[in-house]
């Protein structure tokens, strides 16, 4: 129950964190960060439940793979699109 609630507590944290700054590239890495870790320590919880951990740790690659992908893709197109 401790990986969920500490999971849970980060991507919180993170969450509030990026309405406190007012860089986008400081927002973008603290959620992508502590949602990435966030979702890894809920999908660990589930797996050490007994849930099905074939599927979980499919899940748990995807996340780790297109989490940041995703802030990237984003991060790229802010910086295309001129907008500082």
């Amino acid at each position: 129950m401790m990986l969920f609630w500490i999971g849970f507590s980060l991507m919180i944290i993170g969450t509030i964190l990026s309405f406190k700054e007012g860089d986008f590239f400081l927002k973008l890495h603290f959620i992508g960060i502590s949602d990435t870790v966030g979702a890894v320590l809920i999908i660990l919880h589930l797996i050490f439940k007994g849930w099905d951990v074939f599927k979980l740790i499919l899940m748990m690659i995807l996340v780790l793979i297109w989490s940041p992908f995703l802030s990237h893709v984003l991060a790229r197109t802010y910086v295309r699109t001129g907008k500082k």
